[in-house]
């Protein structure tokens, strides 16, 4: 039987009781710092890739930014993995930001047009970097707070990366044409970043030294759990779809307005809006619905403000619907996050949470590459009422496929909050 709502009460868990622990202060501290920098580095070399050595953001320009973006996600995303369950994660931590602070120095060159190629390397160089240190960073909080704590930590990690890119995207706007300026602050950020993570005192976990040959057979089996499949699905084919979406309105921006500097920090800062807006309301949502009706809801609902703006086909209703789909997709990510947390063993969770971050990234690159290439085609109306059309299928699917929930067990209806209250009560009873 498939419920809409959860029948059972939970354990509201306040985000700002999280910071009681020391190890998470440090963790969300070094997070937003680090965070920060990366937006300020991103920003500058976007200005300095796509507008100042280009006449404007060709398509062409857009896309290749897209694809260099890809490249980390496929090779560094299984090294991601492994490297987080093999090694400290705290000084992985540590001296990956060190280290990106290093590159982030070499991108001083790009400052000159006649070095703009090392602008591209290094823009690709720290994305795969970035990988590494998020798939260390997000495996690391099933240790720094307790089961039914993980989506007040995931929505909480989410909402210091919106404020975090932008404040680094504000910092960047700020220090527009000084580049030397911009990326010497990102350079001490990233340096400051470790100095935090590095006072973690809570044990993230050292890794196995030695491994067997079978070690990979327990991780596929738990990447076939139906619970994992769910989310990881669920997650990746919604940011495909909203690729697709963003790609497309991005495009009608630019045929309405131009996309300059302020259009192309339009279009990605409704996104952040929506997708801050959805980080505050995850907790709630999660502790009231179940899995399955998040997804159905993300999706459906996505459907029609897709389709608002294809009728609409204006710019600035196009603006809100990403708003809207974002908020959406932020609710559904970070419930996918929480589950896959929750359900994989600690031995192979960064080997399975870095396919599932490699999965629904690389989704998001693919639809963004077909938005481009399908607009320029079929216009802008055809290509969001095709997506519409995706997104209204796709809560179709999930509305019916097994989520990993069955009905003839009686803790599935209880949302994993109280798990651990009933499990007191009974040893006290005993």
């Amino acid at each position: 039987m498939i419920r809409f709502r959860r029948t059972s009460s939970t354990v509201h868990v306040r985000r700002r009781d999280l910071f009681s622990y020391p190890s998470f202060r440090f963790a969300i501290s070094g997070q937003f710092v680090s965070q920060t920098s990366d937006a300020l580095t991103s920003f500058t070399l976007a200005e300095l890739l796509v507008f100042s050595f280009n006449k404007g953001p060709s398509l062409s320009a857009m896309a290749w930014t897209l694809l260099i973006g890809a490249i980390p996600l496929i090779v560094v995303s299984p090294i991601a993995g492994h490297l987080a369950d093999r090694f400290n994660r705290k000084s992985l931590l540590q001296r990956g930001h060190l280290l990106r602070a290093l590159i982030t120095a070499i991108a001083l060159l790009a400052t000159n047009s006649q070095f703009h190629v090392i602008g591209y390397i290094v823009f690709g160089v720290l994305l795969g970097l970035t990988r590494i240190l998020y798939t260390a960073r997000a495996t690391s909080f099933p240790r720094l707070v307790r089961k039914h704590e993980l989506v007040a930590a995931d929505s909480t990690s989410l909402i210091v990366g919106v404020l975090a890119g932008s404040t680094g995207a504000g910092i960047g706007m700020v220090l527009a044409g000084n580049s030397v300026i911009a990326l010497s602050i990102a350079v001490l950020g990233q340096s400051l970043a470790a100095c935090l993570f590095g006072r973690i005192s809570t044990d993230l976990g050292i890794g196995e030294k030695r491994r067997s040959r079978g070690h990979l057979i327990p991780m596929f089996r738990q990447l076939m759990q139906p619970k994992t499949k769910f989310a990881m699905f669920a997650t990746a084919s919604h940011r495909l779809i909203l690729g697709i979406c963003i790609a497309s309105i991005a495009l009608l921006v630019d045929f309405a307005y131009g996309l300059n500097t302020t259009g192309y920090v339009a279009v990605l800062g409704f996104s952040a809006a929506g997708a801050f807006c959805g980080s505050l309301t995850a907790e709630w949502v999660s502790e009231n619905f179940p899995r399955r009706s998040i997804t159905v809801i993300a999706f459906s609902a996505s459907s029609v403000v897709t389709l608002i703006s294809c009728i609409a086909a204006t710019p600035r209703i196009g603006l809100f619907s990403i708003a809207a789909a974002s908020f959406l997709f932020q609710n559904l990510r970070v419930r996918s996050d929480a589950t896959i947390q929750a359900n994989v063993s600690k031995s192979n969770i960064g080997h399975v949470f870095a396919a599932y971050d490699m999965l629904y990234n690389l989704a998001f690159i693919i639809g963004a590459i077909a938005g481009i290439g399908l607009s320029g085609m079929f216009g802008f109306a055809t290509v969001l009422a095709c997506v519409s059309t995706g997104f209204a299928a796709m809560s179709i699917v999930f509305a019916v496929i097994n989520d990993g929930k069955s009905d003839d067990d009686a803790s599935s209806s209880l949302h994993p909050s109280i798990w651990r209250e009933f499990a007191k009560k009974s040893a006290t009873a005993v």
